[in-house]
């Protein structure tokens, strides 16, 4: 990969290789969600205009001659993208210091992209990993209001999947196996004042001996490192395990494997369902640390804001 080094440092921008040719396809693969597989070669004027516009953020002031040595893109036609990203507001010629910035137009480019998403990415190639690997689905969840609302579901590439419809379920918080596993890991301050936010099945605040339960179970669930669903639940054929996802020390989403009760002996669950669960959340963990030390300026808040579960 081509690279060079930027103005007044010795930090180097990356030319991105160019993307490999390939047959227009009107479907992906199944249960495939990455972004590594689109469906049509990609227009390289479009590319080329993002590797300017990256290597000009990248540079906070940007010279023609050096945007062509890191994109390798001749100088004549750097000079027409960065004037057609000046026409439309993402760059500014910068007189003063000689050579061009982006402007603050291109922090809408991310208004999209949240840290629930950001995390969320991180981890779903991981979870299709562990789905390949152990075959039982994966589910990725967040806290919505008063239950988990389910981002990513690996069900659709697992053979033992129970159902199709995972998607648009709203696990709550103190039966599932997602719920618990967030209330059992975020802070206690937040855990406190959900579980006096519960209703029972009557419609009822919790009672005094109900909470009690709760907190014994959650208790449980942060020495053992994950929450299991309250078997009294439906599916009944079935049993969820919930594992927290943190990063930056909270809770920021939660991941669920459900199993069919009568596929795998009670002590066969942790060898071969949980202990691989774990590995993968302390995975994505790493990468999701690894992805914040290589943006120092990534804002802590922006940093950390997902949660999968099931």
């Amino acid at each position: 990969m081509k690279a060079a080094p930027t103005i007044g440092g010795d930090s180097r921008v990356a030319r991105v290789p160019a993307a490999p040719k390939m047959r227009c396809r009107t479907n992906s693969r199944r249960g495939l969600t990455d972004l590594s597989g689109p469906s049509y070669p990609p227009v390289e004027a479009a590319c080329r205009v993002l590797e300017v516009l990256r290597a000009v953020n990248d540079l906070r002031i940007a010279k023609i001659n050096v945007v062509h040595e890191i994109t390798g893109i001749p100088k004549p036609t750097v000079v027409r993208m960065l004037e057609t990203l000046m026409a439309q507001g993402y760059v500014a010629r910068d007189n003063m210091c000689g050579g061009y910035r982006v402007t603050h137009k291109v922090q809408d480019l991310a208004s999209g992209y949240d840290g629930v998403n950001r995390v969320i990415e991180t981890a779903r190639p991981f979870c299709i990993d562990l789905t390949r690997r152990i075959n039982w689905p994966i589910g990725l969840g967040v806290p919505d209001g008063d239950a988990v609302a389910i981002k990513f579901w690996t069900g659709t590439i697992s053979p033992w999947a129970h159902t199709n419809t995972v998607l648009g379920l709203r696990p709550d918080f103190h039966n599932s196996a997602m719920g618990r596993a967030y209330l059992a890991f975020c802070s206690r301050e937040e855990r406190e004042r959900r579980i006096e936010a519960l209703v029972n099945e009557s419609g009822e605040p919790f009672t005094p001996q109900e909470k009690t339960s709760l907190r014994t179970i959650l208790a449980r669930a942060r020495m053992d490192g994950f929450a299991i669903r309250n078997p009294r639940t439906p599916p009944y054929r079935t049993s969820t395990i919930g594992l927290p996802l943190r990063e930056n020390g909270e809770v920021r989403a939660v991941i669920s494997v459900s199993v069919y009760r009568t596929a795998i002996r009670p002590h066969e669950l942790y060898p071969k369902v949980i202990e691989p669960a774990l590995k993968t959340v302390a995975d994505i963990e790493a990468a999701l640390a690894f992805i914040n030390n290589s943006n120092p300026s990534l804002p802590n808040e922006t940093r950390a804001e997902m949660e999968p579960g099931f």
